[in-house]
Parts: C-alpha cells; structure tokens; sequence
C-alpha cells in the first residue's frame, strides 16, 4: 500500500466521511476502481468500428496481419 495526497472540495469530503465511516480509504479505493473500470469500458467501446474503412472485414485484416506472406524467415538472425 502507498499512502497519497489528494485536494478535495470541503462539502464533498465531510459527505464521504459520513458515508465512510471509519474507513475512507476503503470508500476512496472503492470510488476509483469503479471509475477505472467504466472508463476502461468506454474506451474499448470507442474502439469498436475503427478498422471499418479498412475495406475489408476485421478478421481478414487479423488473419493478414497473422500470416506469413511477405516474410523472408531465412534472412533472419537470431
């Protein structure tokens, strides 16, 4: 665990500790993996459509992607 320093509005954080009780960094901890976890979500959402002015389906675009045209293994060194 990492101890932090945060700025809040007065009104909101008398609000929070009397929802908290005792234990506000559980309620803070609690606050921020919810807001991680739907920003996460919106971000994935954005995402979707993006390869759809690629002219092809998306799995045709992963499986070119996948393959092994146009690579010379034998001039590789390792």
């Amino acid at each position: 665990m990492l101890r932090a320093s945060v700025t809040l509005p007065e009104d909101l954080l008398k609000e929070a500790k009397a929802f908290s009780g005792k234990n506000f960094s559980a309620l803070v901890t609690e606050a921020l993996r919810k807001y991680l976890k739907e920003a996460k979500t919106r971000k994935a959402l954005k995402s979707f459509g993006c390869w759809e002015d690629r002219g092809k389906e998306s799995v045709a675009v992963v499986n070119d992607l996948r393959s092994d045209k146009g690579r010379d293994y034998a001039k590789r060194h390792h």
